[in-house]
């Protein structure tokens, strides 16, 4: 498992990717994606407002569904259709599938989360 340094991971399970300005892809950890097995439906909206640790969507694998809690609050910018349309491939790359992007409303703290490190000690323990 690759569990990438310029990811922003969440205790929830979720990573962020800057993009720029703003904008922020988000997807599931390789822990979460194991954790739920063969993924096979996400259901999420784009143009939806989020607000930190509510849920935003849904993932389902053929073992069980999990919301998708959002890290940080701000809105739903759009949905990657490719996964949409095929959720199977968040099974081999979870770090690097994004599922959606976000546009946050505040300033991005990065302490807020959990660096590369902070997070293998979480799921390691």
């Amino acid at each position: 498992m690759n569990y990438l340094e310029e990811l922003f991971y969440t205790k929830e399970h979720v990573w962020l990717k800057y993009i720029d300005g703003n904008r922020y892809h988000l997807g599931i950890t390789y822990f979460a994606q194991d954790l739920l097995g063969d993924i096979v439906f996400i259901d999420i909206k784009s143009n939806e407002k989020i607000f930190t640790n509510q849920p935003m969507g849904i993932i389902e694998s053929v073992k069980t569904a999990s919301d998708i809690i959002a890290p940080v609050d701000g809105e739903i910018s759009n949905i990657n259709q490719d996964l949409i349309q095929n959720p199977e491939l968040i099974n081999d790359k979870p770090h690097e599938t994004w599922i959606c992007e976000i546009i946050i409303n505040d300033i991005f703290n990065k302490n807020s989360f959990l660096n590369k490190e902070e997070y293998l000690e979480q799921i390691n323990n």
